[in-house]
């Protein structure tokens, strides 16, 4: 199965992304923040949460992004399955320009949809691809995205940023994309509709009637794993995200991209490759005080191979860039199951 050579030109692989520890300022709802950015508590009901939209989100209006968001946070293990780039070990940071490859294993036999959510609200299905239509994957099979051999190689284009890499595997034969709405972009397929795409893979939830008839006899088993992986700008708020590594022990924070305007929400997503806990969210204001982004009582669990993103979608409150313009940083304390607790931070700019 060979490949030709193929670079994606400053649009594969790029995320913009947010950014990121004391007294409390938990708002009303009904106060006017000044400065910095604030956690905003909400008494009644709330609606289903519909980002602002931006012009780094282009052609994506809240309904598209609320449904990405959604995606990104879907994660399940009925069967385990491990996603690693080429620079795992170190965080999966890169330089634009870096090649990349992604590495996919299960301990079942599977079928499996790689896809890459990239910042500007593209969708990439990776695998299957031009040259290797099959997704089926043996138990203990490491599939490699470009395999060696294949003509072909992936390049991280700016701006700096965050791409989602996730993998959603089944164990029988299903349908979760719209083949329809996928254009070929050389060796890969991109979803026209970012927005249908996310609804198609959302019902994969719902065990569609489809996988039933595929196998009566065989019940749907699915597991979902995602993989965030960061590319580098020029300064440490360029791409809005920070990682941290201690004793094997690597924790990811970020946000939908890296400058913000003000009275926009912001979206604070987290990533550990051990079992963990947030137990800490703390904002460090371009006005210089800080700021308790965490309501009290409240933990969010991190596991590994899931994205947890904060506020969840049963969260009844938000986080508000409410700050005059400047540099932000948001710092998450993660305690894991032996009571080891690790800091990581990043930076947002808050924009007029």
């Amino acid at each position: 199965m060979k490949r030709r050579s193929m670079v994606f030109p400053g649009v594969f692989l790029f995320f913009c992304v947010l950014a990121a520890p004391v007294f409390a300022d938990v708002l009303p709802r009904t106060t006017t923040a000044t400065r910095d950015i604030m956690l905003v508590e909400e008494f009644e009901e709330k609606e289903e949460q519909t980002p602002v939209a931006s012009p780094v989100w282009t052609g994506m209006n809240g309904e598209e992004q609320a449904a990405r968001l959604g995606v990104e946070e879907m994660h399940k293990t009925d069967f385990s399955v491990s996603l690693s780039s080429g620079k795992s070990a170190e965080g999966d940071v890169y330089e634009i320009g870096d090649k990349i490859e992604f590495t996919f294993t299960s301990d079942k036999d599977c079928y499996v949809t790689l896809l890459d959510f990239t910042p500007s609200g593209k969708i990439y299905v990776l695998f299957p691809n031009k040259w290797v239509s099959n997704n089926f994957v043996k138990a203990g099979e490491s599939v490699v995205v470009p395999a060696a051999g294949q003509q072909f190689a992936m390049k991280l284009g700016g701006p700096a940023g965050v791409d989602i890499v996730k993998a959603i595997a089944t164990n029988v034969e299903t349908k979760i994309l719209d083949p329809e709405n996928q254009k070929l972009f050389g060796p890969f397929s991109v979803l026209e509709d970012s927005k249908v795409a996310t609804r198609d893979i959302m019902l994969i939830e719902e065990e569609p009637e489809a996988a039933a008839a595929a196998s009566p006899e065989t019940p749907l088993e699915w597991t979902a794993a995602s993989l965030a992986v960061f590319t580098k700008g020029d300064s440490p708020e360029k791409g809005g995200f920070g990682v941290s590594i201690e004793e094997n022990w690597i924790a990811k924070i970020w946000a939908d991209r890296d400058a913000f305007l003000t009275g926009e929400s912001i979206f604070v997503k987290l990533q550990s490759n051990r079992p963990a806990t947030l137990v800490s969210l703390v904002n460090t204001g371009a006005s210089g005080r800080e700021n308790i982004l965490l309501p009290e009582g409240v933990e969010k669990s991190v596991l590994p191979g899931a994205i947890a993103i904060l506020p969840g979608k049963q969260d009844k409150w938000k986080l508000i860039a409410a700050t005059e313009p400047g540099v932000d940083v948001l710092t998450a304390v993660l305690r894991d199951e032996s009571g080891a607790e690790m800091k990581v931070s990043f930076s947002i700019t808050v924009e007029e």
